[in-house]
């Protein structure tokens, strides 16, 4: 919806249209690729498992198979209908971000991720 959202403003916007199209593909760029790594959890940012202690440490492991181990970062977006993670892996420089949906996980497991992350603890 934001990828449609933003060719929408795009086409009514006041610029040439050769660079109305090539912004045009640049957001449909990104948007298969939110696809790619979001909904369908593929590629090396595709996050298919994750671990978060009490402590904040944070173990994730993408669609490669590769695990990454590292910490929570304040700032994480905690709704019951979506959820933000903000993490920053150990010797990483930034802070990596993905999200997670209510129908991603079963819904204790959600209410749990998103106490630990709002509140530090599940109990």
């Amino acid at each position: 919806m934001a990828s449609i959202s933003t060719a929408i403003i795009l086409v009514a916007l006041p610029m040439p249209s050769a660079l109305k199209g090539l912004l045009a593909m640049a957001v449909a760029a990104l948007a298969a690729d939110a696809l790619r790594v979001v909904a369908l959890r593929r590629g090396a940012r595709g996050v298919v498992a994750l671990r978060v202690d009490r402590a904040g440490a944070i173990e994730v492991r993408d669609a490669s198979g590769r695990c990454r181990i590292g910490t929570a970062q304040p700032g994480a977006f905690v709704a019951p209908w979506l959820t933000i993670v903000r993490w920053r892996p150990h010797g990483g420089r930034f802070d990596r971000t993905f999200i997670v949906l209510p129908d991603m996980i079963d819904g204790e497991r959600f209410r749990r991720l998103r106490v630990l992350l709002q509140w530090g603890s599940t109990e």
